[in-house]
């Protein structure tokens, strides 16, 4: 991401991805960390949280990630009435699977240990949060956004 602070102008910033996945159901956490003088730091509101509930697709024999965010702090979305409700919207990425992890969109992901808190919190959403939006947990209540068309691998090229 560019530099989120003025107080760090040199700071590097990016996002810390960390997935957690069951049985090709999965959830998508992204939290935004500086480094500088090779020191990695947290912000508490620069570059804006996101979670997003996956699911795991296949077509053709490809491998493919559906991602729908279902949380976001100081991320704002297009909103009103000629917008859909962004928490409805699934968007389709490549993955590829290896031995020592996986891509989606660029980024490689391999298996690490998280805070046992952490993970119970995660699979919990996993179980509780559907991969198809149903309107409980809208962006923003004030706008009543009907659902984004569905977005499924029918759309993908072969």
């Amino acid at each position: 991401m560019a530099s989120q602070s003025p107080e760090q102008p040199d700071a590097l910033w990016y996002y810390e991805n960390t997935i957690v996945m069951r049985n090709g159901e999965l959830i998508l956490d992204k939290a935004p960390i500086w480094i500088q003088n090779e020191k990695k730091g947290y912000s508490a509101a620069d570059g804006g949280f996101i979670s997003y509930r996956g699911r795991l697709l296949t077509k053709k024999g490809r491998l493919y990630v559906g991602l729908r965010p279902y949380a976001s702090d100081y991320i704002g979305f297009p909103v009103g009435p000629d917008q859909c409700e962004p928490y409805s919207k699934i968007d389709i990425f490549p993955a590829k699977k290896t031995e020592a992890g996986f891509w989606i969109s660029g980024v490689f992901y391999k298996k690490q240990t998280v805070e046992a808190q952490q993970l119970k919190y995660w699979e919990n959403t996993l179980n509780t949060e559907p991969y198809q939006y149903d309107g409980k947990h809208p962006y923003n209540s004030k706008f009543k956004m009907k659902a984004c068309q569905p977005n499924d691998l029918s759309v993908l090229d072969d």
